[in-house]
Formats: C-alpha cells, structure tokens, sequence
C-alpha cells in the first residue's frame, strides 16, 4: 500500500513537473513571439516614417482653402490628415509629390480606406499661391485634394510645428523659387501631429503608413 502511494505521488509530481515545463516553454514562446513583432514606430520606419511617441500639437492657424472657405487648423479632427507643403511654381518636387498623393488615394479607395483620410497642400509661395491660382493648381491633381493659402505669419507657424522649413531664393518679384523641406505630415483624428514620412517617396509609403496607423488606432 505504502508502495503504491509512493508511486502514485511520484507520478502526480512527474505529471505536474511535466505541465510546469511545458507551461514555460509556451510561455517563452509568447514572449519571443511578441518580442519579435515589429512595433508601429518599427513598420513606419520601412516606409521612412518618423513616429511621434507622444503626438505633437497642432497650432491653431486661419488660413484659407482654394475654394475660398475659410480654414482653421482645429478643422483637421476626425479623420486622419496628409499635408504637404509646397507650390504651385514648384518646378520639381511638389508634381512629383502630389502625383504619389493622388496614387496613394487610390490604392486607399482599394483598400476601403479612403473615406477615412483627407490630403492637403499647404503653400509656401502665399505671393503668387492665391486662392484662384490653387483653384486651378491642386485639384488638376485630385478633386479631392484642398490647398491652403493664408499670411505668411500663419504658414510660418504651422510649418514650424509641422517639421518643414522652407525659404526664397532669388530676388526677383516673380522669378524666384521656394526651397522647401519635402516631408509629409500625419495629422492623427485628433488633430495631433504623429508622424512624418521622409524621403525618398512612394506612393506605397505614403498608403502602407495610413493604413498602419488607422490598424494600430482602430480609427
């Protein structure tokens, strides 16, 4: 009898010494699982994303958009927001830039996104960038796409906080250029800045970052 119990305690203690072993190596597998998935800040740096731990504030500015409304940055809330900054005199980047912009809503429409993000370009020639002149300019390139004109204290501001620098070269009153930082900047739903893209540029870039975002925020 006393042998039989000995032996069953010594099973019941295989048994469980078994269960614990194979409760850690699952365990350890998790946890290696999980150690090894990339995180957000980690995919967005594949599409030369720069991820804002803490998002940054938005300035509220006034500006105005190319249909003539008026336009406040409180404005850009409730949806995600792509903005870049450029011109519609720009000789190189800014075609190049708003081109990738209206490939990237298209594979956002694909995707059944689309209705969830909105694009913007921002002026940094305000002197010629009227309000007719981006009438014409920004929705050649997308009708859905709204520029933003507005005094230059304005637009010196929101650039700022924004991360783009630009600048006047040439001292002529029509024959000059704008050199210009050439960074997209993610506005998340609730109007903060949370990432910038940085070049080189692709359409897939400026898709797969969107897309990462709404997935990881659920919005």
């Amino acid at each position: 009898m006393n042998s039989t119990n000995k032996t069953n305690r010594s099973i019941a203690w295989t048994v469980g010494l078994s269960l614990v072993v194979i409760a850690l190596m699952v365990l350890a597998i998790v946890v290696k699982t999980l150690g090894d998935r990339p995180t957000l800040k980690q995919q967005l740096e594949l599409v030369n994303g720069v991820h804002f731990d803490t998002p940054r504030l938005v300035p509220e500015v006034e500006l105005t958009r190319h249909d003539g409304d008026p336009f406040t940055t409180a404005q850009w809330q409730g949806k995600w927001d792509l903005i870049t900054f450029g011109y519609s005199y720009c000789p190189d980047i800014c075609p190049t830039n708003m081109a990738d912009m209206n490939v990237a809503l298209q594979q956002l429409t694909a995707l059944g996104l689309a209705d969830r993000v909105r694009f913007w370009l921002v002026t940094v020639d305000p002197e010629r960038d009227s309000v007719a002149q981006l009438s014409l300019y920004v929705p050649y390139y997308n009708p859905e796409f709204v520029g933003l004109t507005g005094a230059d204290d304005q637009l010196a501001t929101l650039a700022n906080q924004l991360g783009a620098v630009y600048f006047r070269e040439g001292s002529g009153e029509e024959d000059y250029t704008v050199a210009h930082s050439d960074n997209y900047a993610i506005v998340d739903p609730d109007g903060n800045l949370t990432t910038l893209l940085r070049p080189p540029h692709k359409p897939s870039h400026i898709t797969d970052a969107l897309a990462l975002l709404m997935n990881s925020s659920g919005r």
